[in-house]
């Protein structure tokens, strides 16, 4: 295969390492920062784009992956599409919804494999949390509640905080956009969400113009709520996620790759280890194998471009209602 990854930052350096340990085929490489371009050049022998119109318009690519910030993804998306080009997109899929509902038409036309790259979705103790769900393990679901805070200089320690993508509302960083795993796995293990309530604010002093703490509720079709707050504020990295129903509880610290599973006898739980040579690029690897096989029509995307834009409605709906201080239907 000829795969091309656009976007040589972190997680485009990620996607090529494991592309290369995989021997998944002919790699090339493109950014629009050619200082970054040349860095992956030199470090992992890929072929280097010099230009987007070469990246975009002249290559014949098999597969591609979109790691360039998400207010560019769905017009690349587009143009590779059109020339038969299968995409992981990396999340979100956008920050707007601007082309989204063009983009969908374009993949159920064409037929084209998009997976939206929500990597967690490949973490072992998600996929348990969602097998345990599935079998009503603690009952009728009542709350989740969900939680990430890192403090956004120490993201990306490799890189000015301030010229990331994070930092800047017009390349669809912030930090509901960046840390959107936890609104998606909310809806996918509650299911589809009926109403919103934010509130988004940049409440420190980081030179950025997002927003930097988000508290968001959640209210599920099946009526359960669900409360996650996000922030780039904490120079701790904390994650985690419970979930409540009447039967029972999920307690996933994320940090310690742990999940409790408590009874209504709090004394007596189940404990689910992730690992102790568990590796976060797992996930990574996963989701590249997971995407190569729906090329290959052994399996659908877990995350598609339907899932992808429905989430991106959720997000404007969340920051819709911090706006006007209301529940809004959604």
């Amino acid at each position: 295969m000829n795969i091309l990854v656009i976007g040589c930052g972190s997680v485009g350096k990620r996607h090529l390492r494991n592309l290369l340990s995989m021997n998944a085929g002919r790699i090339f490489a493109y950014d629009i920062d050619t200082s970054k371009v040349e860095l992956v050049q030199q470090e992992l022998s890929v072929e280097a784009l010099s230009s987007e119109n070469q990246a975009l318009n002249v290559g014949d690519y098999d597969a591609a992956f979109i790691c360039s910030p998400p207010s560019f993804h769905v017009n690349q998306a587009l143009k590779l599409l059109e020339k038969g080009t299968h995409c992981l997109i990396e999340k979100p899929l956008s920050n707007t919804l601007e082309n989204l509902n063009t983009l969908v038409e374009l993949v159920e036309r064409t037929k084209m494999i998009v997976l939206i790259g929500h990597n967690f979705r490949f973490s072992p103790l998600l996929i348990k949390i969602k097998e345990l769900l599935d079998h009503e393990i603690i009952g009728q679901l009542l709350f989740l509640k969900a939680s990430l805070g890192y403090y956004l200089p120490y993201w990306r320690p490799n890189e000015d905080y301030r010229k990331s993508y994070g930092a800047s509302k017009t390349l669809g960083g912030g930090i509901i956009l960046d840390a959107s795993h936890e609104i998606d796995y909310a809806r996918y293990f509650l299911g589809e969400v009926e109403e919103v309530f934010g509130v988004c604010k940049k409440i420190s002093k980081l030179d950025i113009d997002t927003e930097d703490f988000a508290e968001i509720t959640m209210h599920h079709r099946n009526g359960a709520y669900s409360q996650i707050h996000l922030d780039y504020l904490q120079t701790n990295y904390r994650r985690s996620c419970e979930i409540v129903g009447e039967k029972g509880m999920l307690v996933w610290d994320v940090n310690e790759r742990i999940l409790n599973v408590y009874g209504m006898n709090d004394k007596e739980y189940h404990v689910h280890y992730e690992g102790l040579n568990a590796n976060v690029n797992d996930m990574y690897v996963e989701e590249a194998k997971h995407f190569f096989r729906c090329i290959e029509g052994v399996e659908k995307p877990l995350v598609d471009v339907k899932e992808g834009k429905r989430l991106i409605e959720l997000i404007v709906k969340i920051k819709e209602s911090s706006d006007e201080r209301r529940f809004i239907s959604v």
